[in-house]
């Protein structure tokens, strides 16, 4: 075994619960112990380096209309820069009052095309105008608009991390309004359309507590009974374009401790981000510590990396920035694992895994989790899918996976390597390591495939005295 990758190996023993069967005639096993398992214990390093994974961390806006195409280049660029998230900011002037038509959705579903050619995600929001005293459109323009935009977000939402709801006012946020849309009715049918054209596993963001609580007539935040139930209250998440700007952000709450507990509860299920804010001339740019501490308790996911760049630069300057770089969103580090020594052909492949997620929140979307044994001698690999939900793994709180797994009745004797794998599910990324999620420990990623080694290598013998697995979980020949 390697000695440079720092793993501490130990044996354990642990009883697996064998019994003799009920009823049996053999008075001579009557008096015979179960057989102990040996279990190879594992201890991971952490790895504080920065690094890309899936729908988190700071992204980069690019603002375009309907008629330019996104640069893939550009965006290429922003993925060498260890981004895994773009917010595609589309200002639609031009269609007022005209239908999108076909040629812009073709447009709109090459950029996404382009997003997804280069391993990101995009964020998408749409606005008539980027100035104060601009025109939006009417509110049947705008829901119509949604409905047209419905098959372009079927189609992609495997690269969509999630929508905001935009279209109202300057930059789609919904303090100005040449239509007279600055009101609970029509922000209520802004949101209710799109929760129809979405898919039902996607999230729209509002701008503040207020507009989610008046669609709902609940002033309670989410709860682990509701949240991912593609309802809502499970559906409308949070998004903060003035954050840290001043005590009550720019207006974002209006009661800053009841508003701010109530992201801190939705923020566990829900993606929150956005950008920071310059103050005003009354007001002190925040300090990154401040900044450290409202990210944790709110659990935000991601931050946009250009806006405002004299608050972004003073966390830089308190030496702030690599800790929010590494822990917006998630961060899961493996702590230790257990492993069984003694396998054969339809025996149990045992492990216990101890995980905490370092980040500030947890993941947001679907994500699959295997567990995957290699062939040393051919390559050939077995997948077991997990039941577990990796978005239950909660910021600053441990995780344990206790897995009993049966082995094929006919693979081969010989050695194995095991990985853990988190795949986005969708066919379109299940196979590319760019949308796989990485775990923050050192000599773990395997770059070509998106797996995370862990370290163990299991024998599998031809023959033996191994009860046979009676686990529901069965690795399959890929």
């Amino acid at each position: 075994m390697n000695m440079n990758k720092r793993i501490l190996y130990s044996i354990i023993f642990s009883v697996l619960g064998l019994t003799t069967s009920c009823g049996s005639n053999n008075e001579s096993n009557e008096n015979v112990e179960p057989e102990k398992e040996t279990l190879a214990l594992v201890k991971y390093v952490s790895d504080n380096t920065e690094f890309a994974n899936p729908e988190r961390g700071f992204y980069t806006q690019l603002e375009g209309n309907m008629t330019t195409p996104v640069s893939e280049s550009r965006l290429r660029e922003l993925r060498n820069d260890k981004k895994s998230l773009v917010m595609l900011m589309y200002y639609m002037k031009e269609y007022r009052n005209a239908d999108l038509g076909k040629d812009v959705i073709t447009k709109l579903s090459a950029d996404l095309d382009k997003v997804r050619n280069t391993g990101l995600k995009a964020i998408i929001r749409f606005a008539y105008t980027n100035e104060i005293d601009g025109e939006d459109a009417p509110l049947d323009r705008i829901l119509k608009h949604l409905d047209e935009l419905k098959p372009l977000f079927a189609k992609n939402k495997d690269v969509i991390a999630c929508a905001q709801a935009g279209f109202i006012g300057a930059w789609g946020e919904w303090y100005y309004s040449t239509n007279r849309l600055n009101n609970t009715a029509a922000y209520n049918a802004v949101i209710k359309k799109w929760l129809e054209v979405l898919p039902t596993d996607r999230c729209v963001q509002v701008r503040t507590p207020k507009y989610k609580q008046d669609y709902l007539n609940v002033k309670a935040g989410l709860t682990p009974e509701l949240a991912y139930a593609g309802t809502p209250a499970a559906r409308i998440a949070h998004h903060n374009d003035a954050f840290m700007a001043d005590e009550n952000n720019m207006g974002t709450y209006a009661d800053v401790k009841v508003d701010k507990a109530y992201i801190a509860e939705e923020g566990l299920y829900l993606p929150i981000g956005g950008e920071t804010c310059l103050p005003s001339l009354s007001a002190a740019i925040s300090t990154g510590a401040a900044a450290v501490t409202d990210l944790s308790m709110l659990h935000w996911s991601f931050l946009n990396d250009a806006y405002d760049k004299k608050v972004l630069n003073k966390w830089e300057s308190e030496g702030y920035m690599t800790d929010i770089k590494n822990k917006l969103g998630y961060r899961v580090s493996l702590l230790r694992g257990e492993y069984s020594t003694k396998h054969q052909p339809g025996s149990d492949f045992v492990c216990k895994l101890s995980l905490l997620n370092l980040g500030y929140a947890a993941m947001y979307n679907p994500r699959d989790i295997y567990v995957v044994l290699r062939s040393e001698s051919n390559n050939q690999e077995y997948w077991a899918k997990l039941k577990e939900d990796p978005r239950t793994w909660k910021p600053l709180r441990s995780a344990k996976l206790k897995l009993e797994i049966a082995l094929p009745t006919d693979i081969p004797a010989g050695k194995y390597k095991a990985f853990l794998f988190l795949p986005d599910p969708e066919p379109t990324l299940a196979k590319r390591p760019e949308y796989a999620v990485r775990l923050a420990n050192k000599d773990m990623w395997e770059d070509k495939t998106g797996y995370n080694d862990l370290n163990v290598s299991i024998t599998v013998d031809a023959n033996g005295n191994l009860p046979a697995s009676k686990s529901s979980l069965h690795f399959v020949k890929k």
